[in-house]
């Protein structure tokens, strides 16, 4: 098959590997798309350490091909999206029903939940990203981490609920439990701010401000009727601004969707006295974030999401549901499609702020 290889910090290119077969509780998918999401960048960069070689993309949807041993719950021909999410279902995390963070999940350490790989040129194995590599042809993926979704469903416009509009969706209306009425700061609006603006538009939030440095991206969050209101500022110049359009209080609620330095405390100072502030992804390893303890005396509070604090099983499905029922414009916020040879090309564009959603088709 072929598929994105990273081999060095920022290299990466199209190559041919040997067919994969998955292993006990494991399945094979044919992929359709995968989303193009800040994440790789990040690791393509060497901001996110990760072995290689190794297969990007974290973000698959695609038709079941084969299905490995132990595997109740799936079928060939079954219609997936591949979560990020593989929840072992046994550890204390996944008992209590937080399954996003599973103790025995690997993330970026480029294996299989069991530690080995599927994938291999020659005699050389090739990591993946998250139990996924979504920018090749075929992924052999954790079937706990498989989502049988509807087969009406558009799977070329749909991959990014594999992570970054789950992440965003999931943080406004399942970690943070946005109330009607309320208002919210949402601090960058990428593909994953878009999705968070989505969710808190969903459960009633009536102010939505989107934040961000491209200009083009606030636009689009005004065009598609997410944000109320936009602002192209950063740090207390934006904290003030937001203080403005709130009554003077901040925000009921702030989202940092970008995970820079200095974004989680702005979105912590935004927020009102009992507000919540959500920190929803990281840029970079290396970023920390330092605060005024007065802000936690006045009962602010912080949380963060792993992956919008989903349960793939049950939010996807009906994540999709929504879709289809058009409460949730997911596919416009695409605005650049691609093909695998161009993944290089997607993730330039993508670091360079040039597109805020793109789609490998494949």
């Amino acid at each position: 098959m072929r598929a994105a290889v990273s081999r060095g910090v920022g290299e990466i290119a199209i190559e041919e590997l040997a067919d994969p077969r998955p292993g006990t509780g494991e399945v094979k998918v044919r992929l359709v798309s995968s989303g193009i999401c800040h994440t790789d960048v990040s690791v393509l960069e060497g901001h996110l350490p990760s072995p290689r070689p190794i297969v990007l993309g974290h973000e698959g949807a695609g038709i079941v091909e084969e299905v490995g041993a132990a595997v109740e719950d799936l079928a060939v021909g079954d219609h997936v999206i591949c979560s990020i999410i593989t929840s072992c279902h046994s550890c204390p995390p996944c008992l209590r029903g937080e399954v996003a963070i599973c103790e025995r999940a690997v993330a970026f350490a480029g294996t299989m939940l069991d530690g080995t790989t599927r994938l291999r040129r020659a005699d050389e194995d090739v990591h993946v990203l998250f139990c996924q590599g979504s920018f090749a042809e075929y992924a052999v993926v954790p079937a706990s981490a498989a989502v049988k979704v509807r087969e009406d469903a558009p799977l070329d416009k749909l991959a990014g609920l594999g992570c970054g509009w789950s992440t965003g969706l999931g943080a406004a209306i399942i970690r943070a439990e946005v109330r009607p009425g309320s208002s919210v700061v949402v601090i960058g609006a990428g593909g994953v701010g878009l999705a968070t603006m989505m969710g808190a538009r969903a459960l009633g939030a009536t102010t939505v401000i989107a934040i961000d440095i491209a200009e083009h991206k606030l636009a689009r969050a005004l065009e598609l009727g997410l944000a109320t209101h936009t602002l192209a500022a950063s740090g207390s110049e934006a904290v003030e601004v937001v203080r403005d359009l709130t009554g003077g209080r901040g925000a009921d609620y702030a989202f940092d969707a970008v995970g820079a330095s200095g974004t989680l405390e702005t979105a912590l100072q935004s927020t009102r006295p009992g507000g919540l502030a959500v920190a929803i992804g990281v840029m970079d390893a290396s970023v920390t974030a330092t605060f005024d303890l007065f802000g936690f005396l006045m009962q602010k509070r912080l949380t963060g999401t792993y992956a919008g604090s989903i349960v793939p099983g049950r939010d996807i499905p009906v994540f999709v549901d929504l879709y289809m029922q058009g409460k949730l414009p997911l596919d416009d916020v695409i605005d650049a499609r691609y093909s695998l040879d161009e993944v290089p090309k997607a993730l330039g564009q993508l670091a360079a702020n040039e597109i805020t959603k793109g789609v490998v088709l494949l």
